[in-house]
């Protein structure tokens, strides 16, 4: 897939993606003690390697293409999870791009965009985004998640494997997405809704090759 048509692919589900929007807003608010740390948050160990800042640096960057990484603010996690973001470069473009984070088993670098941030601000605080406009995040290389159906889970059920994704990006909404358009299977192959029914609900579409 080019970067043409990643762009015309989005476009063209920005209205299908209006139409799952309910006036309600979010769902019911998640349990007051999260059991995961969130997506900005810092594992309970220091990033390996943490003594090689290049190699973060590098993580990051291929979270994302090009026209995005090379104005992003690029970020590594703290050793102790109560400190802040670990900055490895100011950014000017608005896009902010993590390092892979060492407490998944898959490699799951990631670029945000404004209101994938405050997405991710908000699960930090385990608080309802309230968001007021649509948000694209990419992971290119793919990435690991507990579950894709609890955000907070910090482990797979007992007989559950980590839930694998491919390069993908992500698209993040006000309101909520319909499930009546859009798969909860993340086995489908194609685009589907991690987290129905949460406040953190969002769209993961993935996508094969973004080279020109």
């Amino acid at each position: 897939m080019t970067r043409a048509s990643l762009r015309l692919t989005v476009l063209a589900l920005l209205p299908l993606l209006a139409l799952s929007l309910t006036a309600c807003g979010q769902a019911a608010p998640v349990a007051t003690e999260p059991t995961q740390a969130p997506v900005v948050a810092a594992p309970t160990s220091a990033p390996a390697p943490a003594s090689d800042p290049a190699a973060r640096i590098a993580s990051a960057l291929s979270a994302g293409v090009p026209a995005i990484t090379d104005g992003a603010r690029l970020v590594d996690y703290p050793a102790v999870a109560t400190d802040p973001l670990v900055e490895l470069r100011p950014g000017t473009n608005g896009w902010t791009c993590f390092a892979d984070w060492p407490a998944t088993p898959g490699n799951d670098p990631q670029c945000f965009d404004k209101t994938w941030m405050q997405w991710s601000d908000a699960f930090a605080a385990n608080q309802p985004p309230n968001l007021s406009s649509p948000g694209i995040a990419y992971m290119l290389q793919g990435g690991s998640d507990a579950s894709n159906t609890d955000p907070f889970a910090m482990e797979p059920a007992p007989g559950d494997d980590w839930v694998t994704s491919p390069s993908h990006i992500m698209l993040v909404v006000p309101g909520k997405l319909d499930p009546a358009l859009f798969s909860t299977d993340h086995h489908s192959g194609g685009p589907y809704i991690m987290f129905a029914g949460t406040p953190y609900e969002h769209l993961m579409i993935p996508v094969v090759d973004l080279e020109m």
